[in-house]
């Protein structure tokens, strides 16, 4: 256990090894035996939450350190101080590229005025969202190469200009893991896709910015890559309603 709680920081990224200062107002992660022992005999005596039931998959309940690892999630929880000086802790999710440092993209493709999303069905949210393309990097390959790569998977077509737009951050209160937004102009050509076998994309929708706001407005779009980067685009002025 000791080895855990004390070699378990040095397997994630380097910008997640910072431990912070609780005197300064931070959420400081906390090496001190004492306080480790501490949380986790706190949190052996807390109540399970409702609906847990006892097997050896979720038995990690009290654990500090590495609680869960598989080819896509590392789960991780801190021992930690709050700024008042009380103990606790804190479950941060790194995603794999995160543990690499090769960061997503997602694109948001533009032709003649018109923005291409796609129609996919999410597992997660078990429904069917409409999205701009976005996926992993290969390891050998660049961000713009991934662009490329992701765009002919899921629009069909090839790039004639692109743009980064920056970093977007999908949720900092729990996951480690980030994606980098590109605006690209498309070439000519029959926007049709070629998912991979774990996607469904049923159809490519070429929408004006106002229908765009309109199926925001709805309801109809509400993945927060695809917010981001469409809000990212217009505080640079580099789309307009049509």
């Amino acid at each position: 256990m000791e080895s855990n709680f004390s070699n378990y920081l040095y397997y994630l990224p380097n910008q997640s090894h910072p431990l912070g200062s609780h005197k300064l107002g931070e959420i400081e992660i906390s090496t001190d035996p004492e306080v480790i022992s501490s949380v986790v005999n706190s949190r052996k005596s807390k109540q399970r939450p409702q609906g847990y039931q006892s097997n050896p998959l979720n038995d990690r309940f009290e654990d500090i350190g590495i609680v869960f690892e598989d080819e896509y999630l590392l789960v991780v929880r801190d021992a930690v101080v709050f700024r008042n000086g009380k103990v606790g802790s804190y479950l941060r999710i790194l995603e794999r590229p995160a543990l690499t440092g090769k960061a997503g993209v997602v694109i948001l493709p533009i032709r003649d005025g018109l923005i291409y999303l796609n129609k996919i069905f999410r597992h997660t949210t078990r429904q069917w969202e409409i999205e701009l393309p976005r996926g992993y990097r290969e390891e050998n390959n660049s961000l713009e190469e991934a662009v490329e790569i992701e765009l002919l998977q899921e629009v069909g077509l090839k790039i004639e200009s692109i743009c980064n737009l920056g970093e977007i951050q999908s949720n900092t209160g729990l996951l480690v893991g980030s994606v980098q937004a590109y605006l690209v102009n498309l070439l000519p050509g029959k926007a049709q896709s070629a998912p991979e076998d774990g996607e469904s994309i049923s159809d490519t929708l070429a929408l004006t910015l106002n229908e765009v706001n309109q199926k925001i407005i709805n309801g109809e779009i509400r993945d927060g890559f695809t917010l981001s980067a469409l809000y990212l685009a217009q505080a640079r002025n580099l789309i307009k309603n049509y």
